[in-house]
């Protein structure tokens, strides 16, 4: 039986996540760009109404376990980001390195936010107020 306080769900539905070819292009294409130690975060607003996560972790991070590992730390972080203030929508996505795997969650997690936060105050003011 359901306890009487809300829970909402931390799973990554579609309409969560950045899945096609041209939405990933418009986001390198038009997105502001940061560099992080661990990571390289892209973001751009959208018109999905909702914050959207991508991931491109290609062949050169690693074997298929050490892919998948890297995808599931990003979301991990990514679900424990409070929302920004006054941007109701927006792409990100992210590009790990492969030191991501050396460095422990708590580096890596203030990497992540450290980039986030960075694009974030990089969105034209007319998104963000």
């Amino acid at each position: 039986m359901p306890s009487s306080g809300a829970v909402t769900s931390a799973r990554f539905t579609r309409a969560r996540r950045v899945r096609r070819r041209a939405e990933f292009q418009r986001v390198f294409e038009l997105g502001i760009r940061i560099h992080g130690r661990y990571l390289t975060l892209l973001m751009l607003p959208n018109d999905a109404g909702t914050v959207r996560l991508g991931i491109v972790a290609s062949r050169k991070l690693g074997d298929a376990p050490s892919r998948n590992r890297a995808k599931r730390l990003i979301r991990e972080i990514f679900r424990q980001i409070p929302p920004l203030a006054g941007v109701p929508s927006f792409d990100v996505v992210v590009i790990p390195r492969r030191e991501l795997f050396d460095a422990a969650f708590p580096a890596l997690e203030k990497d992540f936010r450290g980039a986030y936060q960075r694009c974030a105050a990089r969105l034209p003011v007319t998104i963000r107020a």
